[in-house]
């Protein structure tokens, strides 16, 4: 009777050490942000064309627990490494009543993952601030999570704000005020060893 209680103490805490070994709780992730991993894109409209401008000098931090899939970022992007595909149109974007890359070189996003609930679903948003042309104003991505089995391999966000508020001119209304921001972070992709705000 001895020696099965024994035996049966000793199954017990083998199977259990392997129920608990098996629950394991992932680290957060920390990630630095550079052209490598990440793509910040800017998405306009004109009385003549459409921009699709992209930042080649970005540079930053993320942050991503897996645990409640909760998220920070910090990003900054150099004004005159926008690329929008024609010489005079980034002068023209570049310009004081523009972007203003001269006095202002660097737009800067800081924000965190917030948790909501849309139309019965989980969703994901991430909520921050936008520096641009010196000034500061609220801005909310909606986040979508890309999953390669449970590993987070890609964390895409979309924003649109209204540039007014950031006192960025319409060029007498010949510019849509409504701009469509999109950064795409790779988590796949190698991280870049220093992450100094771009110039």
């Amino acid at each position: 009777m001895r020696i099965a209680k024994t035996v049966l103490l000793l199954c017990t805490a083998w199977v259990g050490a392997g129920l608990y070994g098996t629950v394991v709780q992932a680290a957060p992730q920390h990630v630095v942000l550079g052209p490598a991993n990440t793509q910040a894109r800017l998405y306009a409209k004109t009385a003549v064309t459409n921009i699709d401008g992209s930042f080649a000098k970005v540079a930053g931090t993320l942050t991503y627990d897996p645990e409640d899939q909760s998220c920070s970022v910090d990003l900054n992007m150099a004004v005159d490494s926008l690329d929008v595909g024609s010489a005079v149109l980034k002068t023209i974007m570049l310009s004081g009543i523009m972007l203003d890359g001269d006095s202002h070189p660097t737009m800067h996003f800081v924000g965190t993952c917030k948790p909501t609930i849309r139309q019965g679903k989980a969703h994901t948003l991430l909520v921050g601030q936008l520096t641009m042309r010196g000034q500061t104003h609220p801005l909310t991505f909606d986040v979508a999570m890309h999953f390669t089995g449970n590993t987070l391999t890609q964390i895409q966000s979309d924003a649109t704000f209204d540039q007014r508020e950031w006192g960025v001119s319409t060029l007498l209304h010949s510019v849509d005020p409504m701009v469509r921001t999109q950064t795409v972070i790779d988590l796949s992709s190698p991280s870049p060893t220093d992450h100094k705000a771009p110039h």
